[in-house]
């Protein structure tokens, strides 16, 4: 043995001379001599290049692939065992779930029976977690009927909560989202302090889930939102909308507070609130919604006009529509005068068709006179022949949708 080490410690010493020293090719040519010379004395069967391919290199290589061989089969073995392991924890997870949701058992003999089963099962294991907290939280979402507060029990005495607070309380977004999640699925009042600070961070992704669990969770007080400064997301408007119609909830106290918001997001989400609620906007709060620097807030006041029908608003729309700037709203404003119009409307608006030339914004103003009196275009003209032409197509088209 002590041979061998010194064979190869010379022979080494040997090939790192070759990369880290100068040597002649002939020098070079004397040390591979050698270093065969040295491989031949460790391993007396080698007597050439083919031996050490043959006995050395091949057999290691061999050696290498069985390995490999054998590993895959045991990971391919334990896998399936797994497998079925996971699949028997699913079954009795779902037998023992049903049994304790669905029979009027106290809750005393639900939390020892909840402790036996987690002695009959590796509850240690986070994958079994996974398991049981997935199928309490599948259960609570999708059967109706089930008592908030009996899974909400269960979902504590299995020591969940415990978990669900670990995640919240960590640095990583995805963590605190799946913790979010938990708490607003199964309706965790009282832990809605740990989810309000994240709805004022930077991640969108982790404020906007935070903000609509909060709402989720409110008992119909949403006084905070009057103090939010954040931009809320057209899709979170609509979550939020959807929450405080399914809570039926009355329409907030502090709602006039928030048409006049800093915030234009709260101020949207107001107007659509008012439209939700059947709440008819005063003249006042039009007049200032009107001329509002945001394009949507003034879109949005425009479309609760027409919902809620406030005929009262012609005259103010007729100064806003002399203001309005933008194509789009403009547009709207004609629906909506189309909607509320009277014939001050009318005479106001055909005082602008002929010179309008934008034909989207005229094809509008006809079908808003024609809304508010259908016999107008009948005996319509002027002397302009070719305007003639563009309004009475307008009125095919007004009178006919499907006419190309």
């Amino acid at each position: 043995m002590t041979n061998y080490l010194w064979f190869l410690t010379r022979g080494g010493f040997t090939i790192n001379s070759i990369f880290f020293s100068e040597y002649s090719i002939q020098n070079v040519s004397e040390i591979l001599q050698n270093t065969l010379f040295y491989i031949e004395n460790l391993f007396p069967t080698v007597k050439g290049p083919y031996d050490i391919l043959s006995y050395i290199i091949i057999p290691f290589l061999l050696f290498i692939i069985i390995s490999l061989v054998i590993l895959l089969i045991a990971n391919r073995y334990g896998f399936e065992k797994k497998l079925i392991l996971k699949k028997e924890i699913d079954n009795r997870t779902n037998d023992f779930l049903t049994e304790i949701i669905f029979s009027n058992h106290e809750t005393s003999y639900i939390k020892e029976k909840i402790n036996e089963f987690k002695k009959e099962i590796p509850f240690k294991k986070k994958w079994c977690r996974d398991i049981v907290l997935n199928k309490i939280i599948t259960i609570k979402r999708n059967i109706n009927g089930v008592s908030p507060n009996q899974m909400l029990l269960i979902y504590k005495y299995f020591g969940f909560h415990y978990y669900s607070n670990k995640l919240i309380r960590s640095r990583s977004w995805e963590n605190k989202l799946l913790g979010i999640y938990h708490y607003q699925i199964l309706e965790y009042k009282i832990k809605t302090g740990y989810i309000r600070p994240n709805i004022y961070v930077k991640n969108k992704f982790l404020k906007s889930n935070a903000l609509i669990a909060v709402i989720s969770l409110s008992d119909q007080k949403f006084d905070f939102l009057s103090n939010y400064k954040k931009k809320i997301s057209t899709a979170d408007e609509l979550k939020i909308l959807d929450i405080i119609y399914q809570k039926k909830s009355s329409l907030p106290q502090k709602i006039n507070e928030w048409l006049y918001n800093e915030n234009t997001s709260i101020t949207i989400l107001a107007i659509k609130l008012m439209i939700r609620y059947r709440e008819s906007l005063n003249i006042s709060q039009i007049t200032y919604l009107l001329s509002h620097s945001d394009k949507t807030v003034r879109k949005e006041t425009l479309l609760a006009i027409r919902n809620l029908y406030v005929t009262e608003a012609n005259s103010v729309l007729i100064d806003y529509y002399n203001t309005e700037i933008h194509k789009r709203n403009k547009i709207s404003a004609l629906k909506t005068f189309g909607a509320v119009g009277n014939t001050e409307t009318k005479n106001f608006i055909l005082s602008l068709l002929q010179e309008e030339k934008d034909l989207e914004v005229k094809f509008e103003m006809v079908h808003c006179i024609h809304k508010i009196d259908r016999n107008f275009f009948k005996n319509y003209t002027v002397k302009d022949e070719s305007e003639n032409d563009i309004v009475s197509r307008i009125v095919l088209h007004v009178n006919n949708p499907y006419l190309n």
